[in-house]
């Protein structure tokens, strides 16, 4: 399980450095500001709660798959989980956003019937950590599509520690684990780097929650 551990932070920090040699950067807003506003909690808020509503459902169908295909039944929708931790972190742009957005929002799933309960905290830390450390590395600058891509497929593979350890994978034994691992980065890339950084462009298009500016 370390290795498995060691092999999933070099995957994420690799994709942060991606982001960070071809991502653009940011003209406003974004960097190490942690001074949040009433803003930036209530988008927070809003898009946590409406993510745990929407995720409780995918999470019944990601556990069936999960349970009768294994690691790469898992992988097709491992990725589906995120956009909101993308869609939140594009739009408030600072520290800690996703990772925010990735407890509270695993909180609701738990309140609403999510069929992993309380244990399925570890995939809302695990989830935004690996968005965080992506935008960490390119400083909280870069809010491109390259860059929620990589932030999206980071948190997607850091998500099968967690995964791992609830359901007793041994990577070491287990060869699913290693061949979900394609799979879990084009599912995170796609199903949340792509669809969360689509979402908050057209949100801020409608000029009701624009991406900070400061």
């Amino acid at each position: 399980m370390l290795l498995y551990l060691i092999v999933n932070l070099v995957i994420v920090v690799a994709l942060g450095f991606i982001a960070r040699s071809i991502g653009q950067f940011n003209k406003t807003g974004g960097g190490w500001n942690f001074d949040y506003s009433t803003r930036d909690i209530v988008i927070i808020a809003v898009i946590a709660a409406i993510a745990g509503v929407v995720n409780t459902g995918t999470s019944t169908v990601w556990t069936l798959a999960n349970s009768s295909m294994g690691p790469l039944g898992g992988a097709l929708l491992q990725g589906a989980f995120m956009w909101a931790y993308i869609l939140a972190a594009w739009l408030v742009r600072k520290p800690g956003a996703a990772l925010a957005v990735g407890i509270i929002e695993v909180a609701v799933e738990v309140l609403l019937g999510n069929p992993t309960g309380i244990a399925s905290l570890g995939w809302g830390v695990t989830q935004g950590l690996g968005i965080e450390i992506v935008l960490a590395l390119v400083n909280y600058r870069k809010f491109d599509l390259i860059t929620a891509i990589c932030a999206g497929a980071a948190a997607s593979q850091l998500g099968t520690v967690w995964t791992a350890i609830l359901f007793g994978w041994d990577p070491a034994f287990a060869g699913d684990v290693w061949l979900a691992v394609p799979v879990n980065l084009i599912s995170g890339a796609i199903l949340s780097g792509v669809i969360g950084h689509y979402l908050a462009q057209a949100i801020a298009r409608t000029g009701l929650v624009r991406a900070a500016a400061t």
